[in-house]
């Protein structure tokens, strides 16, 4: 009669989730006169309540924050001419300000603007039904390190003084170029997004451990001698009562229920 022993062997490995690409998107809302940063109408003149729409969007400027964690290429879009919805899933309505965007670093100095004319109406703009125009724009900010940055909307083409002439910061204020078309109000909606140029592994990684049974069948030759016969993996054996089993169990909690035949 055959005599059955048996073997355990144990692999060993690793795996590591695939890397993924991390996406950020940073929307902005609001409207020109109540958020205005920079409020100055020329010298010894500052915009108040006194003042009208046309004046804010001549002169005002909305500055907001925002920080690159890693290595990010970076565009900014409006949303606000001609309506849409925003990264947040909020319906914008249209009928805001031609919008001009501006983009520096922390310490004000001017990265990028939306005055190439290729910044107009961008993929995915929506046409004002009441002028007739597609005047949302996109800015190109290229690629980020990480840092703390800062983006400006104004109405076109209200542009920094930094921008305008080629030095300075942003602290040196606007030019006051902005204008106001009839059938136009100061709300503005304008999203920020960042992708990472660095791919960022998954969480989930783990150890895998994976088992062979391997069952020996000795037969007693003639003679005294015993030859053993072991099954070889991914062959079939054919004999009776010789046959593998392989299962893996996920170290990472998959415990007895992780192990299969």
């Amino acid at each position: 009669m055959p005599r059955a022993s048996f073997t355990f062997l144990v692999m060993l490995g690793t795996w590591v989730s695939p890397a993924r690409v991390e996406a950020a998107v940073i929307s902005f809302t609001g409207n020109l006169r109540t958020d205005a940063t920079f409020v100055s109408c020329g010298s010894g003149c500052t915009l108040g309540a006194g003042n009208s729409d046309s004046d804010y969007a001549q002169f005002a400027a909305v500055v907001k924050d925002f920080t690159v964690s890693t290595t990010s290429t970076m565009d900014a879009t409006t949303f606000s001419y001609g309506g849409g919805v925003n990264g947040a899933s909020m319906v914008i309505a249209q009928g805001g300000f031609e919008p001009y965007l501006s983009l520096f670093d922390a310490t004000g100095n001017f990265l990028a603007s939306t005055f190439p004319p290729g910044s107009v109406c961008p993929p995915g703009a929506n046409t004002n039904t009441s002028s007739l125009q597609c005047l949302d724009v996109r800015l190109n900010g290229g690629t980020l390190a990480p840092g703390a940055y800062q983006i400006a909307i104004s109405a076109f083409e209200n542009m920094s003084f930094a921008e305008n002439s080629g030095s300075g910061t942003l602290a040196d204020g606007f030019t006051g170029l902005g204008n106001l078309a009839s059938g136009e109000d100061l709300h503005y909606a304008f999203d920020v997004d960042l992708n990472s140029t660095s791919a960022v592994p998954e969480p989930a990684t783990g150890t895998l451990t994976c088992g062979i049974v391997v069952y020996l069948v000795s037969r007693k030759r003639k003679g005294g001698f015993h030859e053993k016969q072991t099954t070889r993996v991914g062959r079939s054996v054919g004999a009776a009562g010789r046959f593998r089993k392989v299962f893996c169990a996920a170290a990472n909690g998959a415990g007895a229920g992780g192990l299969r035949a």
